[in-house]
């Protein structure tokens, strides 16, 4: 038996992206590089905590009512909550040490500030512009959270007090991240990805719940397919099945990326079918008129994250297997083995647009099954033109 290999060690909390680094270190400002830096690392600090704080471990696991969020929810959430908000005012602590504030300025001044002498000195003046703005939505956003969790009605209920928790997070993720992209693009054309620090695995996790969603969706639909030709005694089973299928998504990793409003709704929706699959049978529309508003529900939910993280992601993708289709084509009129490797790498490529679109989704499941079976040179031409075909009608409007 070969010994367990031994786990990577956890990156840094203030690691840097590969090219924000690269970024800072070609600054010819080397006082304002440095200071930046400086800043830009409490930022990942703050983001990491930030990402590492899973809710998910503390939000209900039914829908029935517990009376409230009680001393044991409080005492457990506390020390997550705190190391996240003071990851935040460690953040707008250094954006202040390293880019003091201006004075205010009096009446007599009139407001007027001598230009910057440079381009070099307009840039810097821009980050600073930038640092200040964000440090103090940041300080009013912890105010408000303060505020939020001492009102009752947040209080008692868990839901209620699980869904505003996740919100403030994730409003401090995006602000901090915004702090970090717009003060790298001031210097260079950049992408958010290859400068923010925990983006990409955002990114990832979006992606891979929209995926998860696409496969409910259609086991979902498959029992109601079922469900309409089944009698009335066998439909409980179906109700059964259905519910485990909620219960298995609700369990993925991927459904951490759910918001808490959109896990509630999923367990509400389990929690009817569980009621109904106890009944010793069950009419033909019973489990459409509670899955058919659920779907709908769903694909809503996944058209808004594709909508906010994944539109860029999937333009990316899209592109880059339409140059491994074009590679493949070489190989083919060459007649070179390598156009069974492109392909199934453009298969495994395109495999993060899952749940994009129906059709497309069953197209790469297909596809899929040929590339794992071996693709010869008519199976190569084939996949080759249905690929082209379901690509270019992917929905980019």
């Amino acid at each position: 038996m070969s010994p367990p290999k031994p786990r990577a060690p956890r990156v840094p909390q203030d690691a840097l992206p590969s090219r924000l680094e690269a970024l800072l270190h070609s600054l010819t400002d080397r006082h304002l590089a440095d200071r930046l830096e400086r800043v830009h690392r409490a930022a990942a600090v703050a983001i990491d905590r930030l990402g590492h704080l899973s809710i998910a471990k503390y939000e209900p696991t039914t829908v029935e009512p517990e009376g409230g969020a009680d001393l044991a929810l409080w005492e457990t959430m506390a020390p997550a909550i705190g190391d996240t908000l003071v990851g935040v005012n460690q953040l707008v602590t250094a954006i202040h040490h390293e880019f003091p504030p201006p004075p205010a300025r009096g009446a007599s001044d009139g407001g007027w500030a001598p230009p910057p002498a440079s381009s070099d000195e307009r840039l810097a003046q821009e980050v600073e512009t930038v640092l200040h703005a964000i440090a103090e939505r940041l300080s009013k956003r912890v105010s408000e959270l303060g505020q939020q969790m001492r009102r009752p009605e947040v209080v008692s209920d868990q839901w209620t007090l699980m869904a505003k928790l996740q919100a403030f997070r994730a409003d401090f993720r995006v602000r901090i991240g915004d702090l970090v992209y717009l003060t790298a693009a001031a210097f260079e054309d950049v992408r958010r990805e290859d400068v923010v620090p925990g983006y990409v695995h955002q990114v990832g996790a979006r992606a891979a719940l929209r995926a998860a969603a696409a496969d409910l969706r259609r086991s979902l639909q498959g029992r109601l397919e079922r469900a309409a030709k089944a009698e009335a005694p066998s439909r409980p089973t179906l109700a059964r099945q259905a519910a485990e299928s909620l219960s298995a998504f609700i369990t993925l990793p991927a459904s951490v990326a759910l918001r808490t409003p959109q896990k509630q709704h999923v367990l509400t929706l389990r929690a009817r079918i569980q009621e109904a699959a106890g009944r010793s049978e069950l009419p033909a529309q019973a489990l459409p008129e509670l899955v058919d508003p659920f779907l709908g529900f769903l694909d809503e939910a996944m058209d808004e994250v594709t909508r906010t993280w994944l539109t860029v992601h999937d333009r990316e993708l899209w592109a880059s297997c339409g140059a491994k289709l074009e590679q493949a084509e070489m190989h083919l009129t060459l007649g070179s083995q390598g156009a069974a490797r492109v392909l199934a790498d453009a298969v495994d490529t395109a495999g993060a647009l899952y749940g994009r679109s129906t059709p497309f989704d069953g197209f790469l499941r297909k596809a899929r099954q040929e590339a794992a079976e071996g693709l010869d040179e008519a199976g190569s031409w084939g996949l080759l033109e249905r690929f082209r075909e379901r690509l270019a009608a992917l929905p980019f409007s």
